[in-house]
């Protein structure tokens, strides 16, 4: 009787622990898949701080802050299934993006072609979520391309530290919101 009692025990422990594990597994498919309502998520990014050292350097690498920042980008969507990655062709953009990227690829875009960007984004990731690293001055008309009003008025020269999730319904409906994530918080919140 006492090993089918503990045979017993053991399948019932399995079964709870599977259990777990399911309605674990459905509450991250829950926080993961942002879009499965057929919504397209876009989070856009100014780079992270440049090397302004050189003003010469019309390509500058990321600073040791922007560096930390990248990987802050990384924590804060951590648990997001990212579908895309989008950035201009200049290395500060990039190097924002590829402590997320992880060695995926990441897709270039013309700077200041928004509507085409927009049209990229739609066509190629309709219900799905992707990440575009732009500049000061693109991200906020970036928003506005899609349908959005601006959240804020302006990006300065010393702002690094908005991230945007920009929403668009499946029947076009664009809305933007705002927060702030910092290389130097331990604690990055997308809530």
């Amino acid at each position: 009787m006492g090993r089918y009692l503990l045979l017993f025990i053991l399948v019932i422990t399995g079964y709870i622990n599977l259990d777990a594990r399911q309605s674990g597994d459905r509450k991250n498919d829950k926080q993961t898949t942002e879009s499965q309502d057929g919504t397209t998520t876009i989070y856009l990014v100014r780079h992270a701080e440049k090397d302004t050292r050189n003003p010469n350097d019309q390509d500058p690498d990321l600073t040791e802050t922007g560096r930390k920042r990248a990987l802050a980008l990384k924590a804060y969507l951590q648990g997001v299934k990212v579908d895309g990655l989008f950035s201009t062709p200049y290395k500060r953009n990039q190097k924002t993006l590829q402590p997320l990227a992880q060695g995926r690829p990441i897709q270039f875009y013309e700077s200041h072609n928004y509507a085409l960007l927009r049209d990229k984004i739609l066509s190629e990731f309709k219900g799905k979520t992707v990440v575009v690293v732009g500049h000061s001055n693109t991200v906020l008309p970036i928003i506005e391309a899609f349908g959005a009003k601006k959240p804020i008025k302006e990006i300065t020269d010393s702002d690094y530290d908005n991230i945007f999730r920009l929403t668009v319904s499946p029947q076009g409906k664009a809305k933007a919101t705002v927060k702030k994530f910092s290389p130097f918080s331990a604690q990055v919140s997308r809530s």
